[in-house]
């Protein structure tokens, strides 16, 4: 049976979709319709070109032909200089107000989007894709019209000297149309596939690099280097793909454009010969006749040109299209408290099941453990609280509240978040521990919050204190000192609950105690919600939720699940087993 060609992938693409983007990407217009105007200017200038110059050919020595000319090319000179100086920044400004607006979107892009999407892949939009895409746009549309005007009143004025010299420059008319729709769906497909691949190894490169210790520990370096290759030769190709097209396009467009003049020549000669036009009229049809080629071939590329358009954004169009999260709530409701319900809550992953109808209560200011083994549904429980996910089945409610009827800045802005591994941005340490805090915060306020947490005896050690350079993702303090960053900043940010996940995982026996010590000392009336395997900080909370394999297995207490939960004594036995390997 034979394929289905998808739509977008026959070479032709989506108008509906490309016009529905370039509504979206906030383009200069004000400095387009500038950059339109000047080039309007310019091709009206450059129709009175072939008259001046047959004028000097035809041997005149006559002062006003002589000073016509001089102005003439004064005048070409600036209005060519302000085309090219006008469109450049209506390029630069379009590229960046597409950047602009796709990074926009990507902040607030539903997070099951990029379940299945890879975000560094997407990442390449902004930056080879908009460049490229809106240089070629705005030369579109700065130019396209401006060229169509010129043709038309070359031809006229061509019509005037003879009928059959109008003749000759639309002789190859039909083949020119052929050529323009057969490169135009080639450079969509080539385009298409050429930034897909940059989207790919940008994407490989970008894992790669996060994760150099784990290639040098695992001594994967040759292995990767020719993963690495593999995913640059598929660029290559692509790029060669490219080349190729472009090599067929200078061949095919100098072929057509020889034999144009060709035709000109002969038509031009034998009507000269006859009488019918004079020597004037003769040289001013000749430029103009390289002129008009020029332009159609211009026309040609500007087409030609949009399908690369098209293909180049094909990524960027089907990302706007991307579901986002959407504020349907039209009057915000507060809650009373912190407590957290969740009520029948059933949520999947397309068909992979994450959890199956679970219900449990935690008090507002009580502290309340997660606990299961991996893919229980401990982290996409928190997900759900957050709103990141719309459960399938039952309710998620906080403080009464149920969270699909709060405003996400509303619901969010009670949280505070310590995600696992504390991972923060690069930059100062100042902007590390404020990252979030949407208030002006004093650098007395942070050195009083570090001093409880105990942060502060780690910036006394950095010579520049809070405006010490701070590595990407932390990588320069140790896992203990990242978690008292992150818990200083959460102090500071005085949020209603606090969702720890995994807090302790990657700390030793002594960091870890400080780390529980902290939160439950500087954190005492707020709701704390722990993804945890540390025993001992079961021991501390008030409850402890047991998930097994998306179910609630169990919850209560300590004392109280222990002996009588049978998926929590196996967590426990787990646990100990492993501690006493380490040992």
């Amino acid at each position: 049976m034979e394929k289905k060609v998808k739509k977008g992938e026959s070479g032709s693409g989506s108008w509906r979709d490309f016009w529905n983007l370039l509504k979206k990407i906030h383009l200069p217009w004000h400095w387009i319709i500038i950059a339109f105007l000047c080039n309007f200017f310019y091709n009206k200038i450059m129709l009175k070109l072939p008259t001046i110059t047959a004028g000097l050919m035809s041997g005149s020595l006559d002062n006003k032909v002589l000073w016509d000319a001089i102005w003439f090319y004064v005048l070409f000179t600036i209005v060519l200089c302000g085309d090219v100086a006008l469109r450049t920044p209506a390029q630069h400004i379009a590229a960046r107000n597409a950047r602009r607006v796709i990074w926009k979107k990507m902040l607030h892009i539903r997070m099951d989007y990029y379940d299945s999407n890879n975000p560094s892949d997407i990442m390449s939009t902004i930056t080879n894709d908009t460049t490229t895409a809106a240089q070629l746009l705005v030369q579109f549309l700065v130019g396209f019209f401006p060229t169509l005007y010129y043709v038309a009143e070359a031809l006229k004025t061509i019509s005037s000297y003879n009928i059959w010299l109008t003749v000759s420059v639309f002789l190859l008319l039909p083949i020119k149309i052929l050529y323009m729709v057969f490169i135009g769906r080639m450079r969509y497909k080539t385009q298409d596939g050429l930034f897909k691949e940059i989207g790919g190894l940008t994407a490989y490169l970008a894992e790669r690099v996060r994760n150099l210790s784990l290639i040098k520990t695992y001594t994967n370096e040759e292995k990767e280097l020719k993963n690495g290759e593999n995913a640059a030769y598929g660029l290559y190709h692509a790029n060669m793909r490219v080349r190729k097209l472009e090599c067929t396009v200078t061949a095919l467009s100098t072929l057509i454009g020889m034999a144009q003049v060709m035709i000109v020549m002969v038509f031009g000669v034998i009507l000269l010969k006859r009488g019918d036009i004079d020597i004037s009229q003769w040289v001013a049809f000749y430029m103009f006749s390289g002129t008009l080629s020029t332009a159609f071939s211009n026309l040609i590329e500007y087409w030609t040109n949009l399908k690369m358009i098209q293909g180049t954004m094909a990524r960027t169009a089907k990302l706007l299209l991307a579901p986002e999260e959407e504020e349907t709530v039209k009057d915000t409701k507060k809650p009373g408290n912190a407590e957290v319900t969740f009520e029948n809550v059933s949520f999947s992953y397309g068909e992979k099941k994450a959890i199956q109808n679970i219900s449990f209560h935690v008090p507002a200011g009580s502290a309340t453990a997660i606990i299961g083994l991996c893919g229980s549904g401990k982290t996409t429980s928190v997900s759900l609280l957050e709103h990141f996910y719309e459960p399938y089945e039952g309710v998620v409610s906080f403080g009464g509240i149920p969270v699909s009827e709060m405003s996400l800045d509303e619901l969010r802005g009670h949280m505070g978040y310590v995600q696992q591994g504390a991972d923060i941005f690069s930059g100062t340490a100042r902007e590390a521990l404020t990252y979030g805090l949407h208030r002006e915060v004093s650098d007395e306020e942070i050195w009083e919050a570090a001093e409880k947490t105990g942060f502060a005896d780690v910036l006394r050690k950095w010579e520049t204190g809070l405006d010490s350079p701070v590595a990407p993702g932390g990588t320069s303090m140790s896992g203990g000192q990242r978690q008292k960053l992150v818990l200083t900043r959460e102090f500071m940010r005085k949020s209603d609950m606090i969702l720890l996940d995994e807090p302790t995982s990657a700390l030793d026996v002594t960091a870890s105690k400080m780390i529980q010590d902290t939160i439950f000392e500087m954190f005492p009336g707020r709701t704390k919600i722990i993804i945890t395997h540390d025993l001992s900080l079961l021991e501390r909370v008030d409850q402890i939720v047991v998930l097994n394999k998306g179910v609630l297995a169990g919850c209560g207490s300590y004392k109280e699940l222990y002996g009588s939960c049978q998926a929590f004594m196996e967590l426990i036995a787990a646990c100990e087993a492993e501690k006493e390997a380490v040992r």
